[in-house]
């Protein structure tokens, strides 16, 4: 077991040197400006909102790791998540369990604060697996000719945002965020970066001095060098509060179509392709027999229930379903012990108590990371039961319990760390 520290200013350098060999496609030749990097990393020890933790070995830097604050919205409740990010260890003491000893940090840190959920977005999603983190949501990613965005006949809301826009893009975002599960809040400081660039472009829609929506872009060259005056557009965020703000940013991407060859569109709405009048990426890819390539997807954000017991007393207004049950959940947790438990749940009409002691009419034994993806939607109790991650004592409940946790929507995430 490592100590793990909190980092500040005097770390700084050892800090940006040790993400750079980590992430050697953020690296940087010139020292001038790696130079520039460690005066900026000074400034981010310095705030409270970012928290940057290592290990350190005879006074060097061998380990680092940064964290969130979140709140994320669990079916219209948000609670308290823990984001984890850069996890990075010194290339002389690989494989001496470093990142374990920050992992496990992470998750006390949190649990002892009361935090109810851990995130992050891993490097190898098999790694984090092991630890206990349970895939979240694929991201699909379309490339979608400008026509084929619908053509709603209006866009005469439509407006550019600005720096001095910037509680205004927010405060959209987050009533966006509050009708989304999974969606975590938003403050200012996560736009600052994107609105101050010259080549990102915002666009909102604006109705009686209130914003209802927006799309941040940004041009990109098309593969063909010879055609300059192509382009395809890159969409890095695309936010909406109600349907007509949707239909307004659907028409304006439409009416790019003279000038913009492909829209890449990232986007975690299963019937997203239901929206375009042609859905297909424009590769001409078959997949047998005749099914159209239409999008890349991939597995991304990952979640982790840090507290089991806590999760179920902080939904006790959240009706799972409509069921009548009484469910002892055996809980395997091997990498945070502290959380290896049995928690009884009384499910009164989908409403969930927490009882301990109390007689279960079923009894599910699951790993962590698994409990984690069916609590929060992703994936429903019949299929996990099916793949052989679930067991329980009697299979009659396999109906009951798939009824119980299924959700309407799957949750999605827009914050990137």
């Amino acid at each position: 077991m490592h100590e793990v520290i909190r980092l500040n200013a005097d770390h700084a350098a050892e800090l940006v040197t040790l993400g750079q060999q980590a992430y050697t496609a953020n690296a940087t030749e010139s020292k001038e400006k790696l130079d520039e990097i460690i005066e900026k990393t000074k400034k981010n020890l310095a705030r409270e909102d970012r928290k940057y933790y290592g290990v350190l070995q005879a006074d060097n830097l061998i380990g680092s790791m940064q964290l969130y604050n979140y709140e994320m919205n669990v079916f219209g409740h948000f609670l308290k998540t823990g984001g984890l990010s850069s996890v990075a260890v010194d290339l002389l003491h690989k494989k001496e369990r470093v990142a374990k000893s920050m992992v496990e940090y992470y998750l006390r840190h949190y649990d002892e604060a009361g935090y109810t959920f851990g995130v992050l977005y891993a490097f190898r999603p098999d790694f984090y697996h092991q630890m206990g983190f349970g895939y979240g949501t694929k991201m699909d990613q379309y490339r979608i000719a400008p026509h084929a965005f619908p053509n709603f006949g209006y866009k005469g809301d439509l407006v550019y945002l600005q720096e001095k826009d910037l509680d205004r893009l927010v405060d959209c975002y987050n009533q966006f965020a509050a009708k989304h599960h999974g969606a975590m809040k938003k403050v200012a400081e996560q736009y600052e970066w994107m609105i101050q660039k010259p080549n990102f472009k915002y666009v909102g829609v604006e109705k009686n001095g209130l914003l209802t929506g927006y799309v941040v872009f940004s041009f990109m060259k098309r593969e063909d060098a010879n055609n300059t005056l192509s382009n395809n557009i890159m969409v890095h965020e695309f936010v909406y509060t109600d349907d007509d703000a949707l239909r307004q940013l659907c028409t304006f991407l439409h009416s790019q179509k003279d000038q913009v060859h492909r829209i890449f569109f990232q986007t975690q709405d299963e019937a997203f392709h239901h929206l375009l009048t042609d859905p297909r990426d424009g590769s001409d890819n078959k997949i047998p027999f005749v099914y159209h390539q239409t999008n890349v997807s991939g597995v991304g954000l990952m979640y982790r229930v840090i507290n089991v017991k806590r999760l179920f007393m902080n939904l006790n207004e959240h009706r799972f379903g409509q069921s009548n049950l009484t469910v002892n959940f055996d809980i395997r947790d091997s990498f945070y012990k502290a959380n290896e438990q049995k928690v009884i749940v009384k499910f009164n009409e989908g409403k969930p108590t927490v009882i301990q002691g109390a007689k279960p009419e079923v009894n599910v034994t699951i790993d962590i990371a698994d409990f984690s993806s069916l609590v929060m939607g992703v994936v429903d109790f019949d299929k996990l039961h099916l793949y052989g991650k679930i067991s329980l004592d009697d299979p009659f409940y396999v109906e009951e319990l798939t009824d119980l946790f299924h959700t309407k929507e799957k949750p999605i995430c827009l914050t990137n760390f």
